[in-house]
Order: C-alpha cells, then sequence, then structure tokens
C-alpha cells in the first residue's frame, strides 16, 4: 500500500506539466526554472529537510514514493529531487553551525554534489583548502551548495573519505553533460580551485554511514531520519526512480497494445503479449515491495534507538540494486512489445528506455558489487572494502 502523504498528492498533481516538459527538460539538459519552480511551490525540496527549519522531515519511506511519483512523468525531475533530498538527509548529520549556515539564511536552499573522492586538499587555518574537478554532480545548476567528496586524515592518521560542504558561488561549472539517459539531470562537472572549507563543514564518511544504538528520547539525539546509515537506506529514492519509470512504461504499453492491431490481429489478444505484461507487472511489484520493506523496517528501527545490523544492511545493498535488476528486465521487455515505433526520438517509451539505462549505471546501484558482498556475508566471509 502506498504511504500517503500530503506530498504524495502534490507530485501527483504535478504529472501533466512534467510530462509535457519532459522532452524539453532532455533539450535543455538540466530542470527546467519553471519545474523547479512548481517543485518548490509543492515544498517537494524540502521532504527530508529537518522540521527546525520549516522542512517536513519525512520518513525515507515516505519521500522514495514521492520521488516514484514524479518519475512516471520524467525521470530527470524524479532524479534531481531524489539528489536534493538525499542530500538533504545527509546535511542533517552535519555540525549546527554547517545547518545554519545552509538553511538559516536561505530555508530553500538546494545541496547537490560530487561524491568520488576527487583533487587535492591541503590543510589551511580553521579547515581545508581543497581543488580539483569533481563529475556527476546532478542539479549543480540550481544548487546553492555542493557535497565535494575528498580524501583527508581520520584518525590515526590515514587518508578517508570526507565530504566537503562549499558554496556553489565558490565553484565553477563545467558543462560536459552529454549522454543518453537522465539527459536532463544537468549532471555536470563542477571545479573547484583553492576553495577553504572550513572544519565544520567537514564530515567523513563513516559518520555519513554510521548506525549506532542510541537512546530516542535523549534530546540530544539526532532525529531518526538522520540516523539512517546512509549507504544502505537513503539510494532507496534512487530505485525509486527506476520503480516510477518502469510503472509509466507498464501503463503506457498496456494503454497502446490495447488500441493496436496486426494483420488484423488485435495484439491484446497474443499470448505473448499477455506474457509480457504480466511478467513486467510481477517483477515491478516485486522491486515495489522490496523498497516498501526495507525502508520501512530502517525507519522503525531508527525510531527504536536500535542499528542496522550487518546483516540488514548488506540485505538492504542487495535489495537496493536488485530493484534495479528488476525494473530493467520490465522496461526491456516492455520497450520490445512497443515495436518500431518505440524507436522514435519523440515517443516516451523511448526516454524511459534510455532512462532506464542510466539509471542502472549509478555506482550505489551495481548489482556486481552489492551482490557479492552479500554473499561474501551470507557464507560468514569479510564483506571487504565495499561501503555498506
Amino acid at each position: 500500500m502506498l504511504m500517503q502523504t500530503p506530498y504524495l498528492e502534490r507530485a501527483a498533481a504535478l504529472a501533466a506539466g512534467l510530462e509535457a516538459r519532459a522532452e524539453r527538460t532532455e533539450s535543455a539538459r538540466q530542470m527546467l526554472p519553471e519545474t523547479l519552480a512548481e517543485l518548490k511551490e509543492a515544498g517537494l525540496h524540502r521532504m527530508c529537510q529537518p522540521r527546525r527549519y520549516g522542512g517536513a522531515e519525512l520518513p525515507i519511506d515516505a519521500a522514495a514514493e514521492v520521488i516514484a511519483c514524479l518519475a512516471r512523468s520524467c525521470g530527470s525531475t524524479a532524479w534531481v529531487s531524489a539528489v536534493y533530498t538525499d542530500h538533504s538527509v545527509i546535511l542533517g548529520k552535519f555540525d549546527r553551525r554547517a545547518t545554519d549556515e545552509v538553511w538559516g539564511e536561505s530555508p530553500d536552499a538546494l545541496i547537490s554534489a560530487g561524491y568520488m573522492p576527487s583533487g587535492s586538499a591541503e590543510r589551511a587555518p580553521g579547515g581545508w583548502r581543497i581543488e580539483g574537478t569533481w563529475g556527476f554532480a546532478s542539479g549543480c545548476d540550481h544548487a546553492d551548495w555542493l557535497l565535494l567528496g575528498s580524501m583527508l586524515p581520520a584518525a590515526g592518521g590515514a587518508a578517508a573519505p570526507h565530504v566537503c560542504l562549499v558554496p556553489r558561488q565558490a565553484l565553477e561549472i563545467e558543462d560536459n553533460w552529454h549522454v543518453m539517459g537522465l539527459c536532463g539531470t544537468g549532471s555536470k562537472n563542477v571545479v573547484a580551485r583553492g576553495v577553504v572549507v572550513p572544519d565544520h563543514r567537514v564530515l567523513s564518511l563513516a559518520a555519513v554511514n554510521r548506525s549506532v544504538p542510541v537512546d530516542p528520547a535523549d534530546p540530544a539525539v539526532l532525529p531518526a531520519l538522520y540516523r539512517l546509515p546512509h549507504v544502505s537506506t537513503v539510494p532507496f529514492m534512487f530505485c525509486a526512480t527506476a520503480i516510477g519509470l518502469a510503472e509509466s512504461l507498464l501503463a503506457l504499453m498496456v494503454g497502446q497494445i490495447g488500441s493496436r492491431a496486426s494483420r488484423g490481429v488485435r495484439l491484446a489478444e497474443l499470448p505473448t503479449m499477455q506474457m509480457h505484461v504480466a511478467e513486467a507487472s510481477a517483477e515491478i511489484d516485486c522491486a515495489r515491495l522490496l523498497m516498501q520493506r526495507d525502508t520501512r523496517e530502517a525507519m522503525a528501527l531508527m525510531r527504536e534507538g536500535q542499528a542496522l545490523e550487518l546483516a540488514m544492511r548488506v540485505r538492504n545493498r542487495r535489495d537496493q540494486t536488485y530493484i534495479v535488476q528488476l525494473c530493467r528486465r520490465a522496461i526491456d521487455r516492455l520497450f520490445a512489445a512497443a515495436g518500431s515505433r518505440g524507436m522514435f526520438n519523440d515517443s516516451a517509451a523511448q526516454r524511459r528506455f534510455r532512462d532506464m539505462c542510466a539509471v542502472s549505471t549509478h555506482i550505489a546501484l551495481s548489482w556486481d558489487m552489492a551482490g557479492t558482498t552479500y554473499g561474501r556475508v551470507a557464507f560468514g566471509l569479510d564483506p571487504g572494502p565495499a561501503m555498506i
């Protein structure tokens, strides 16, 4: 059952406009200003923002349902919305001084990121001076701040991945986003040239991904949403994009196949077409049920003050990537059923097919990595270096 919130209803109300602008969004290679204005008016950019700044602080299961709803109309819009929402959760883990700088001054501020540690970093008075180029910064054109991955010394002196919070005006955007899918996400390079980041705007990925039991009644403890171990929970919002794309293509193809005939035979009467629809719908349902179970269980444990143990974290990582596998299979099958008509550039079917191809390339959604990690743990082996 869908988790009903006013935000889900608001997302559904945007569907027709997002669908109508999907081609223009692709051509612009970034979210359109009118789309961003609608998302802000509906408050969808503040779903996982802390309540103390006026945000909704929605649980991750509810936020994922909103992203899936947006993806049924425009995969690129859903992906960027997932990015902004993901980073709201991460920022909620930062030092209060950092969150005040971002949202205290501008409650509508948006955060993009270039996660992969890149460039160089050296100690500067009160912080770090970073320089380099970071790729795949989805939504950077409209972002107010960016999280940039950097290798910095951790406890013991060994270098470890951290994220540095940097204002957009301190960075340059390199327009290299010429791709086949998720074209409208504007996932361009961002360049830092000797930008100084104060210590309170730096957080280790270990802290971002920490899961420890707490007393939820302690007023000093972060709200449940910001205690989620990031890698094994928050990326379900990106899986939600895959689910929404698959659901929308299923509805589109059922409608089209039901009204077509070939050489006097209704396509809907062909057993092969019936099986294509049955298999695709079963795969999509399985994907959605996995997402709902895992996100709800994770939020319940956070509310109870418990930690996500290793077995659940690797299961969630397995499920995140398998959800994408299921949706990719469904979309491949449905796109094949679209026939020659699906090949045209103005076909909504081929846009969803291309977007799904792009979703499945994201490193966080790699079945090879998450599947083997799950297998190692299932056999009692060390999970290895993979982030879980």
